[in-house]
């Protein structure tokens, strides 16, 4: 008997052991990563880029100086490029927002709030027109507010009602996206600001621009100068779920105003700001510039438009991950080479983003992007 309760002891003390084992072979979750460019591809166009997207494989970008999209693959090379009219019935006019979906479509909207479909040619498939005109006329270029989900386009498109996206409190007191019909133009109002954005009081703020992208059923938005991301479910009425506050460790924000209407950020100080949003299918990556501190601001003038170039000598911008809503990233510094990122589809998936050569002092014969990877340390 005795040496059965030895035998037993014996086993027991092996199998904690080898458990212990077991558990100390893992390894630690890491959630530090790292900006790597792996490669860069040329494409042979002499302009501007004003705006685009990237997914499976397949690229365009909108040029201004000719009112032009040119469609590009990851090599580089062009297979499409096509110039526009701006009056007649085939006009489509700064087409700067740019959004692939499935079965080779292409929405298109303008910073003037114009939407555009169009067929996997670069060819105008139909102007979609809504039932009212929108109010914005300052939204473009790479700013993310036009998705596709469930046959539905989804764009910020302020107007309805003939509400006012420039009133102190249009946020607090409307919709905020359209939900549309493409065949139709018809439309419903989506997504209602929650009650942990400040902008859900009465108190006056600066008037920030809006982001969101879309996941499966979820859909993500952000107020540019609030370091907050809002997560709704498309699939249950647009019901609000949460919000992930991402802790930059430096956002500046000028805060409350005592008038409506009034602007400090580029006038005394410079506000942090989200510049890119993108949802890939478990994780959320914001693309933010810190802000500058008044002083600073002042003391190099920088509220003239001649020294806008000198920004990036005084603030870093900053890629942070939000894995799973809820597990935060290191805080990743861009270098400002790296220009506006094209699109960002999975986070284990290389990606595009514009070389910026004005910041190197080069010019070029063609366009550069970078081929860029986020990789754990």
């Amino acid at each position: 008997m005795r040496f059965k309760y030895i035998a037993i002891f014996i086993l027991s003390i092996s199998q904690i052991a080898c458990s212990e084992k077991k558990v100390s072979d893992l390894e630690p979750f890491s959630n530090e990563w790292e900006l790597v460019i792996l490669d860069s591809i040329q494409v042979d166009y002499l302009g501007t880029v004003g705006g685009g997207d990237f997914r499976q494989g397949k690229g365009v970008f909108y040029n201004l100086e000719e009112n032009k999209l040119v469609a590009f693959d990851s090599s580089g090379k062009i297979s499409n490029e096509i110039s526009y009219p701006q009056e007649g019935p085939e006009k489509v006019e700064y087409p700067t927002q740019l959004f692939f979906a499935e079965d080779e479509k292409l929405f298109a909207a303008s910073y003037m709030g114009w939407l555009y479909e169009l067929n996997k040619d670069l060819i105008l498939k139909q102007e979609i027109k809504l039932s009212f005109l929108i109010q914005s006329h300052d939204g473009g270029g790479f700013i993310k507010n036009l998705e596709y989900w469930n046959d539905s386009l989804i764009s910020y498109y302020p107007g309805r009602d003939g509400a006012n996206p420039y009133e102190p409190h249009f946020i607090r007191d409307n919709f905020l996206l359209e939900k549309i019909d493409p065949k139709t133009g018809g439309s419903v109002p989506i997504i209602k600001i929650p009650s942990t954005s400040r902008y859900s009081s009465d108190k006056y703020f600066e008037r920030p621009t809006i982001q969101f992208g879309i996941s499966g059923n979820k859909l993500h938005l952000a107020l540019s100068n609030e370091p907050m991301i809002h997560i709704y479910d498309l699939n249950n009425g647009e019901t609000y779920l949460n919000t992930i506050d991402f802790k930059p460790s430096k956002f500046l924000d000028n805060g409350e105003h005592p008038e409506k209407n009034q602007y400090i950020s580029y006038f005394k100080m410079l506000d942090g700001r989200i510049h890119q949003l993108f949802v890939t299918d478990k994780e959320t990556i914001v693309l933010y510039r810190e802000g500058i501190e008044e002083d600073i601001f002042i003391q190099n003038e920088l509220e003239l438009r001649e020294n806008y170039p000198k920004y990036k000598d005084f603030q870093n911008q900053v890629l942070k991950i939000i894995i799973q809503d809820s597990i935060l990233s290191n805080e990743i510094i861009v270098p400002y080479n790296i220009g506006s990122i094209l699109n960002i589809e999975k986070l284990d998936k290389p990606f595009y983003a514009l070389r910026n050569d004005e910041f190197i002092g080069e010019e070029q014969d063609f366009i550069t992007f970078y081929k860029l990877q986020l990789e754990k340390k």
